[in-house]
């Protein structure tokens, strides 16, 4: 029997090269692509966490202003919980967002401290409100528990963000 007879059947050593170069670079390819997705995950989500806790960040300010001028008697109490209702409708917005996002593994622990805090305040602003419109000091006192609660976890948020390098604004 001829050479050429017995190779039909198999594959040259060069072709096997050929098929394994292809494989790796293939695999090389994959791995790439998938490394790239991830990169761009965590882009995005680090430019929206940062403009959310901007956002938030500025209401917060609003709503301490706003405080400030009411506990001083510039503004009253009916202003104050028109005041109250534009900031909770905003912020629900943030925490709906928030809610949504596509959080890579990384942040996952952060994200959930950062959107509790948010929903603590949010709790703490309609239990103020609730205060405005009763004058009953539970509602009041319980608006103030809620916003330290709001405080302990934006605190440990920034720590687990600032620790993967992810520098948010802080009040």
């Amino acid at each position: 029997m001829s050479r050429k007879g017995l190779s039909k059947g198999r594959l040259s050593s060069k072709m096997v090269a050929v098929i394994i170069l292809a494989s790796i670079i293939s695999a090389i390819v994959v791995v790439s692509i998938l490394a790239y997705y991830e990169r761009l995950r965590q882009e995005n989500y680090v430019i929206a966490i940062q403009r959310i806790n901007v956002e938030a960040r500025q209401l917060t300010e609003h709503y301490s202003n706003e405080y400030s001028r009411w506990s001083d008697g510039i503004i009253g109490d009916a202003l104050m919980v028109e005041i109250v209702d534009s900031i909770l409708s905003k912020q629900q917005k943030l925490i709906e967002f928030m809610r949504g996002m596509d959080v890579p593994e990384s942040y996952g622990e952060a994200h959930r401290y950062n959107l509790r805090s948010m929903e603590y305040e949010y709790e703490s602003y309609r239990y103020f409100k609730e205060y405005f419109m009763s004058k009953d000091e539970t509602y009041l006192k319980k608006a103030q528990e809620l916003l330290q609660l709001a405080f302990e976890d934006e605190v440990r948020a920034l720590s687990l963000y600032n620790g993967k390098g992810l520098i948010l604004p802080q009040g």
